[in-house]
């Protein structure tokens, strides 16, 4: 049984203007057999998702045939068309939004005018438009936020399914490394106030601790034991400025025993705690 054409349309309620992302509508529909859009030209990003039936899309004089699954992206200022088929017309969902975040995400994923077709992700970015339909329909304050989180969801699944591998990889060895290291640095100031060891941080980040360890001493310069240390003083000199105890100093920078704090510290800056806070 053929179903009826409708079509519905929820407009965000208060969009922002000129901001690095703008989700502006979300709707759905069944349509007419055969029903057209274009020849057009838009100025504002739109994707559809085809939930059932079969159509076409064209643009650059490339014909697209698609069917359920399928997502086709318009792109701002691309002139296209598109039509549904006669005996099985689309069922879509689509969500139009802008903003130079929104170009980003789109080059990240592969998507360019030449490659305006996801062939995967639909059950994510159809709920998350249907989501965004509903967010809008409610026109809360959050209307934003809660946009904005759903089309990163779908933007997520659209990404995996054109890119399972991530983009091409262009950086150097050196630079990856580079990346590497850094990755390790932040996991140490992430847990600088905790009892961690690099063996955990190794297998945290997937690599044999002999190993990271020397990556970490080429790019950063200083072994991940060093840098942790170098890290917890630092934070332990400006602690000592607020009205805390030494314990509670110590305990903030992932030191259990308070004496073996302050024998770091004196070891580290030549002085104790305490000394250091009566001449600061």
């Amino acid at each position: 049984m053929r179903r009826k054409p409708v079509s519905i349309t929820a407009v965000h309620p208060s969009p922002r203007q000129g901001g690095p992302l703008s989700v502006l509508f979300s709707g759905h529909s069944q349509t007419e057999p055969e029903h057209r859009m274009g020849p057009q030209r838009l100025d504002y990003i739109l994707i559809h998702t085809v939930m059932e039936g079969t159509g076409w899309f064209r643009c650059r004089d490339r014909h697209y045939d698609l069917g359920p699954g399928d997502s086709f992206v318009i792109l701002p200022g691309e002139m296209h068309s598109y039509q549904s088929s006669a005996g099985t017309p689309w069922r879509y969902r689509w969500v139009a939004f802008r903003g130079s975040e929104a170009e980003r995400w789109l080059a990240a994923a592969g998507i360019d005018a030449d490659h305006p077709i996801l062939n995967g992700g639909a059950d994510v970015a159809l709920k998350a438009m249907n989501e965004i339909e509903r967010t809008f329909r409610k026109k809360e304050w959050t209307a934003d936020w809660e946009a904005e989180a759903w089309l990163k969801l779908a933007f997520s699944a659209w990404a995996k399914a054109n890119r399972p591998d991530g983009p091409p990889v262009t950086a150097s060895k050196k630079s990856i490394a580079a990346a590497e290291a850094d990755r390790a640095a932040r996991w140490l100031q992430a847990q600088a106030a905790s009892s961690v060891s690099i063996a955990r941080m190794a297998q945290e980040l997937g690599y044999h601790r002999t190993y990271l360890t020397k990556l970490f001493h080429q790019e950063i310069g200083v072994s991940p034991v060093r840098y942790l240390q170098q890290l917890r003083m630092d934070r332990a000199k400006l602690l000592l400025l607020e009205p805390l105890s030494v314990e509670e100093v110590a305990r903030s920078v992932g030191y259990a025993d308070p004496l073996y704090f302050s024998k770091s510290f004196k070891k580290w800056f030549g002085m104790t705690p305490s000394e250091y806070r009566k001449q600061s």
